[in-house]
């Protein structure tokens, strides 16, 4: 018989080769990625809520900027309306004559985040967080309320605090996030 084809030829009485793992093999594997999964678990989920409470900031700070450009564009006040409803934070985009109470269109932000129980220093009327700007993309009022922050969180603890200030009397919008100590203004997210 040929040699080359010796080399090929299964192998005449044994067992035949096994492939595969083992049941301790596949055990061990199975608590090496649980064990991973449990150490990874608790950063993944912060990193999670970190991206929602994100979001949630730059969408609130894209809003705003919206309607500061609707009430340049269409050359009349408009008022930028925030309100917690159900649990959710929804905002609106509308005409100043129009109050909250009537708006029909709400937008609603991520869901699991909430207002802060602390630093919201938006004017507020009947629930609702408010600033108006004027045909020019200033604020309407010369008031301090008109100027003032949004706060959310996701789980009440300050790194999770996001904002948005609206800081000068020319509508200058900012994003801002919790920190440990207050600032000059007895805020914490700034």
């Amino acid at each position: 018989m040929n040699t080359s084809l010796r080399r090929f030829s299964k192998p005449s009485g044994g067992p035949p080769p096994v492939a595969g793992f083992t049941l301790t093999e596949g055990l061990i594997v199975a608590v090496i990625v649980g064990l991973l999964l449990a150490i990874a678990a608790p950063s993944l989920w912060g990193f999670w809520q970190q991206h929602k409470i994100n979001v949630a900031r730059d969408m609130v700070y894209q809003a705003l900027r919206l309607t500061q450009a609707d009430a340049m564009q269409q050359r009349h006040d408009r008022r930028f309306s925030l309100r917690e409803r159900n649990g959710r934070i929804e905002w609106a985009n509308h005409p100043e004559a129009v109050p909250a109470s009537r708006v029909t269109v709400w937008q609603p932000l991520t869901d699991g985040v909430v207002l802060a129980d602390i630093d919201n220093t938006l004017t507020r009327s009947g629930g609702v967080y408010y600033t108006r700007f004027d045909m020019y993309g200033n604020l309407k009022s010369k008031a301090i309320g008109e100027q003032g922050t949004i706060t959310m969180t996701i789980s009440g603890k300050r790194d999770t605090h996001r904002c948005v200030v609206v800081s000068t009397v020319l509508g200058a919008l900012r994003k801002g996030r919790g920190q440990p100590r207050a600032n000059g203004n007895d805020r914490f997210c700034y």
